[in-house]
């Protein structure tokens, strides 16, 4: 019965176990998405040339992404692929020579959009997503052609040379699936899926800290066509090694403790019943015929024999009698029986023992008969 009691609570603890490490290992680490930056903010995005000169950042108060292009002409290990496509929406020439600027600047007084959500590191076998639960509302009716960009950047990114750029883009995706009327709420996710991340060669774990997510509003108004800067929201990207919060252990701890409760517990009322159980043994007696000894050793509990019966086809000559036994003590019982049989004599003996309550105990003796025969 306790190897059942074992089972039960292993099959009851061990799901909570491997679901709390699957949900450990998905969400590793999660950031809020702020409030819009000012209006005054402008965003630059700077495509440094081969030699990694930067645009010079002339107004203090703008974002400034920086966009490498030579890859294949360095061997860098820097992504720039989102670089030349970006490049192209743009309408750039990007040369080996010239640093190359574009200042994208905010002109409405009142936030264009509300942008709430999270951000939610997940992880997988090969590296990490990013999965982004966000709601969106226009403040105003916005143009079919508005898109929100997506860019992962790391304030300090250096490759397998040694050549060391700040604020470098790493991914950019663009999204178009929400709702460009005013106030009209999108609810949807974003990704920014693991493999895209892993061939943009961004490594949580080998460089865990300095990565910022910014949601970049382009498009325009009913009211001004013109696609332009519309809304900024940067977010600093927490992973697991950067925010490690009371709430992450204190289911863990509580599953814990749970376990170690009902684990305490069964063990408690094994040790009860190991030393509080009798140890029951019977035997023919050597001179009274059709007389079954019963012998009863109790232990530290004491105990009331309730009632003894004996199955089919075997009949005891007389009604069987409670009785009490001390602890620690060795009574013998004789049963008489009306006849013997070739059969097993099976026994079904139901006691109570103090403080581990009503037990039957089953008790089966071969036949005399089988003996003589």
């Amino acid at each position: 019965m306790n190897k059942w009691l074992v089972c039960l609570v292993a099959v009851i603890v061990c799901p909570g176990f491997i679901a709390l490490s699957a949900a450990q290992q998905d969400a590793v680490a999660s950031s809020k998405i702020p409030a819009a930056l000012p209006v005054t903010e402008s965003l630059t995005e700077c495509f440094v040339n081969i030699d990694t000169t930067q645009c010079s950042d002339s107004s203090p108060a703008s974002l400034m992404f920086n966009w490498w292009s030579w890859s294949d002409e360095t061997g860098s290990n820097w992504p720039d692929d989102d670089a030349k496509a970006r490049a192209g929406e743009l309408g750039l020439n990007v040369t080996q020579s010239n640093s190359i600027a574009n200042i994208n600047q905010q002109s409405e007084s009142v936030p264009i959009i509300e942008l709430t959500g999270e951000l939610y590191l997940i992880s997988e076998l090969e590296g990490y997503r990013i999965e982004m639960p966000i709601d969106m509302t226009p403040n105003y009716n916005l143009t079919d052609s508005t898109i929100m960009y997506i860019f992962l950047t790391k304030d300090t990114a250096i490759d397998f040379h040694g050549r060391q750029v700040a604020n470098l883009v790493y991914e950019m995706k663009p999204e178009i699936g929400f709702s460009n009327q005013a106030n009209n709420t999108t609810s949807t996710t974003w990704i920014l899926a693991e493999s895209h991340l892993s061939a943009a060669g961004v490594d949580f774990d080998a460089s865990p800290y300095d990565w910022q997510v910014t949601f970049a509003l382009f498009g325009g108004t009913e009211q001004d066509n013109n696609s332009r800067l519309l809304s900024l929201h940067q977010v600093r990207l927490e992973t697991q090694h950067d925010s490690v919060e009371v709430d992450d252990f204190l289911v863990p701890i509580l599953v814990i403790a749970f376990a170690i409760i009902i684990i305490a517990t069964i063990l408690g009322n094994m040790y009860k019943e190991e030393h509080g159980m009798p140890i029951i043994t019977g035997y023919w007696h050597r001179e009274k015929d059709n007389c079954l000894v019963v012998e009863f050793t109790t232990k530290n509990q004491k105990m009331e024999i309730k009632s003894c019966e004996a199955e089919v086809p075997w009949k005891m000559s007389s009604r069987f009698k409670s009785r009490f036994i001390e602890p620690n003590q060795s009574v013998k019982i004789d049963l008489k029986f009306k006849q013997l049989d070739a059969s097993d004599c099976r026994l079904n003996i139901r006691l109570e023992v103090e403080e581990l309550g009503v037990w039957t105990q089953f008790l089966s003796i071969p036949s005399i008969l089988s003996d003589e025969q």
